[in-house]
């Protein structure tokens, strides 16, 4: 089975697709396409309103990252839900199999979930298990059904496309993490930053132990540089990364703090709710993500901030790479971005 992963957000939609080349030890994942296109402003905000304007963006833009990307091959959709379509807590529940774990969810996730347990797609992953009190940690994601199936329509509408996974923007990061750094039993916080969300996956030992999002992306920042500069969105987003200079340097560095900070913010919340539970919890370092993780100075912002090595986390880095067609500037620019992308297209290994 071949699968594209697409990341579709607020501002732009990201494609990845893997293969793989040799077999056993001698097997190596291939970077074989990846492309990103801009949405519609304003379209995907709208998508409990109007679902369909929504699905009929995202549809357009898988067709065209297939077409851009040359994709002849994939013929599968990976995509991930973030925000207020799905749920995800950890839950503690009564010791059990992976296998007999969906058959006991739905009792157990209906005093979690705000919603008739009957219209949520449920699905549950141990973290781990402690035998003596015959308990286990579980982490829990719910999604609405509906949401689900204008996902899957969406990928129907395409005509090119079958669906194939439905996942969830933190999860998929860590899908990411696990392929570069397999058997990792750091603690580590990973942070994807995009236009409307910031994505917060706290790990132990090498697990995702706390995922928080917060409705706090870096649309916040360009909205800004617009109203304080006068200027369309695309000079904004282009002021955000540093490829255009600001008017006002002054003024802009006072709008990134302002905005960093709130990003600051959610990740300490979301530390401490890890340290809450884990005595003497200490993170190694913070890996940066997402369409705002190449803002100029951020990483080393948050380095200062919090005392933590913080680095640009770059999967496509990682795998086989043909350099006359991508060029090693433009992997290492784009990686950040395609990281949930990256995320989903490994999926195919598990479906195989």
């Amino acid at each position: 089975m071949s699968i594209i992963g697409f990341d579709i957000g607020t501002f732009a939609a990201k494609a990845t697709f893997l293969t793989t080349k040799g077999k056993g030890k001698n097997q190596q994942v291939v970077l074989d396409g990846l492309g990103m296109s801009q949405m519609p402003k304003g379209v995907m905000e709208q998508w409990e309103d109007q679902p369909i304007p929504a699905r009929t963006a995202m549809s357009a833009a898988m067709r065209s990252l297939v077409k851009l990307c040359k994709l002849s091959k994939g013929r599968y959709a990976a995509l991930s839900l973030s925000g207020d379509t799905m749920i995800i807590k950890k839950i503690s529940m009564p010791v059990t199999t992976q296998k007999e774990l969906k058959q006991s969810l739905a009792m157990e996730a209906e005093q979690y979930i705000p919603y008739p347990i009957n219209d949520v797609n449920l699905d549950g992953h141990i973290l781990s298990t402690d035998d003596r009190y015959g308990q286990m940690s579980v982490l829990l994601v719910a999604a609405r059904k509906e949401v689900v199936n204008n996902y899957i329509q969406a990928v129907t509408l395409t005509k090119i496309l079958k669906p194939a996974v439905i996942d969830v923007d933190a999860l998929a990061l860590y899908n990411a993490f696990d392929y570069v750094y397999p058997n990792s039993k750091e603690n580590v916080i990973l942070v994807d930053i995009g236009a409307a969300f910031i994505h917060i996956t706290v790990l132990h030992e090498g697990l995702p132990h706390t995922i928080k999002e917060e409705s706090i992306g870096g649309q916040r920042m360009t909205d800004e540089i617009e109203d304080v500069f006068g200027v369309q969105t695309d000079q904004a987003e282009a002021i955000k990364l540093g490829s255009v200079g600001s008017p006002d340097p002054r003024e802009l560095a006072e709008i990134y703090e302002r905005i960093a900070s709130n990003w600051q913010a959610a990740i300490e919340r979301a530390i401490d709710s890890v340290k809450s539970e884990v005595q003497d919890y200490s993170p190694s370092r913070i890996l940066l993500a997402g369409g705002c993780a190449n803002i100029m100075g951020l990483a080393d912002q948050f380095q200062n901030y919090f005392s933590l090595r913080t680095e640009l986390f770059n999967p496509l880095k990682y795998v086989k790479i043909n350099h006359k067609k991508y060029d090693p500037a433009y992997i290492d620019y784009i990686g950040p971005q395609m990281a949930v992308s990256f995320g989903l297209a490994l999926r195919k290994q598990e479906l195989k």
